[in-house]
């Protein structure tokens, strides 16, 4: 019996002998795929970075762009107003003078024309 106990024991140290090696080989194989995880990490972040920096000064110079080109929209729209007050001001100035040239002129009109044929006014009309 005694045999057997010792036969036993040394399978049982065999056993966990086995487990071990086992475990390790699966903590190495475990250790490798951390090590090239953080490789890749590590790749990806260096390149990434710089990627990020270009990307915000080009943001940075869109912004530049746009806000010039809002000042431009802007001055193009106060031009814009500044015409149309311009343009309404002669327009009104053009038409009043007309309306007083044309109305002297018809009265003018009217007034040579009776001078000439010698007619006289209805009795309803104001002198």
């Amino acid at each position: 019996m005694d045999l057997f106990v010792e036969l036993m024991k040394g399978l049982l140290y065999a056993g966990i002998a086995v487990a071990f090696f086992l475990l390790a080989w699966a903590f190495l194989r475990l250790a490798r795929i951390f090590s090239t995880t953080e490789k890749s990490i590590r790749d990806v972040s260096e390149q990434v970075v710089p990627l990020i920096g270009k990307t915000h000064t080009t943001v940075d110079n869109i912004n530049s762009q746009l806000s010039q080109l809002d000042e431009a929209v802007g001055d193009v729209a106060g031009m814009t107003d500044e015409l149309d007050q311009t343009t309404t001001v002669i327009t009104r100035g053009v038409r009043g003078g007309v309306i007083k040239v044309s109305s002297a002129t018809a009265g003018l009109s009217r007034g040579i024309s009776t001078f000439l044929t010698g007619e006289k006014r209805p009795d309803g009309e104001a002198e």
